[in-house]
């Protein structure tokens, strides 16, 4: 089977979807009897595998740019084609192959990786322009699992989600865990605990994850003094960030904005707790890092946050936006050497189902499954 994937990111390996477009990319090796390729507008330069889709899109015409996608993307598909003849295509986001869903003779599958479009109902109106533009693209989502032949989601969350507000068939919403290369992960459950306690946040939108509740929650253990790093909002946010800090006097604000995956794994090493206490989260992949590298987890009871903790046998879980109930997790996290042994011994062990290997046999499986669904109807 020859498979051509789309994705938006691909070579700044900063987030969970180029870190996916990567992995499964050794389907090529651990797989040779199946063909991969990557069509993506986020390269320098083409090679073996990578195909570099050229995006020139008017600022005018910025807000569309996701629309405008699919029809760019779909025109570079089908001149691929003609010297890599695939059998399927797959988009890691279901609305870019809306069009190719429509207009394709070959069997298109779409990837829905989070709940923010999903979110953006009229119940939930909010008169600014990002619940406009979330509510414009939940239409698109929606229409794009009625037109793909299959649609993959990252967790049980999320398929149940995307069934139940878009009104798609159970059995076209397939699962796929999102993983990790477990293999050059170093475990190491011991941690300092030193003075300040040293807190670990890692993740581009800050406002979903909720960073302003972990540091009132850290402001309200006055006895301890922490450091709290975090990773990922990009730099035109650090002076947003900082205000969140005005009245937590116990805490130290340390910004490095986005990181690649080598510096965020350094730091899962050297700090203390990982904490992204999220409103929403379809998976979070950050958290299997975390527990593969042995750091203890304290994060918010949503989404599929509770299927990567066990339910909370790997970590520490709260309702989302309570800070109270967050400050207590951490000062146990803190306070229970014991506990928190156990909690990281039996993540390690939970996070092997999180492989490299068993996401590139399930996502083969699908594959297959979408391929041999036509060869029935033909």
């Amino acid at each position: 089977m020859k498979i051509l994937f789309c994705t938006n990111a691909f070579e700044h390996v900063t987030n969970g979807p180029a870190k996916f477009a990567h992995l499964i990319l050794e389907i090529n090796e651990t797989h040779p009897e199946h063909e991969i390729r990557i069509l993506t507008e986020d390269a320098t330069c083409e090679g073996k595998y990578v195909h570099f889709v050229p995006l020139c899109i008017p600022k005018s015409l910025k807000p569309l740019g996701q629309v405008l996608r699919m029809f760019a993307y779909y025109r570079k598909a089908k001149q691929i084609r003609d010297a890599f003849p695939f059998d399927i295509i797959v988009y890691n986001n279901a609305y870019t192959g809306l069009w190719a869903s429509l207009v394709s003779r070959l069997p298109t599958v779409g990837m829905i990786n989070d709940e923010k479009n999903i979110r953006a109902t009229l119940a939930a109106f909010r008169p600014d322009r990002w619940w406009l533009k979330q509510f414009f693209f939940r239409q698109i989502e929606r229409a794009s699992t009625h037109t793909h032949r299959l649609i993959i989601t990252n967790s049980k969350f999320l398929k149940g989600r995307v069934e139940q507000a878009y009104a798609t068939p159970a059995e076209k919403v397939y699962l796929l865990y999102k993983s990790i290369d477990l293999l050059p992960i170093v475990y190491q459950p011991e941690r300092t605990f030193a003075n300040p306690v040293k807190v670990l946040f890692v993740k581009a939108d800050y406002l979903v994850g909720n960073l302003s509740v972990l540091v009132q929650a850290l402001a309200e253990l006055p006895q301890h003094r922490f450091r709290l790093t975090v990773i990922g909002p990009e730099p035109r946010f650090e002076a947003d960030l900082r205000k969140f800090f005005q009245n937590a006097h116990n805490v130290v604000f340390d910004y490095l904005g986005p990181q690649p995956q080598q510096v965020v794994y350094e730091h899962l090493r050297t700090n203390d707790i990982f904490c992204v206490p999220s409103d929403t989260e379809a998976l979070g992949v950050a958290n299997i890092e975390a527990l593969a590298h042995g750091i203890p987890v304290v994060s918010s009871r949503v989404g599929g946050i509770p299927e990567v903790l066990a339910d909370g046998e790997n970590g520490w879980l709260v309702p989302p936006n309570d800070t109270t109930a967050l400050a207590q997790a951490v000062g146990e996290c803190i306070e229970n050497p014991v506990l928190r042994r156990q909690k990281s011994e039996k993540g390690r062990v939970f996070v092997k189902r999180f492989g490299k290997e068993r996401m590139a046999q399930g996502f083969v499986n699908i594959l297959q499954n979408a391929t041999s669904r036509l060869d029935k109807k033909q």
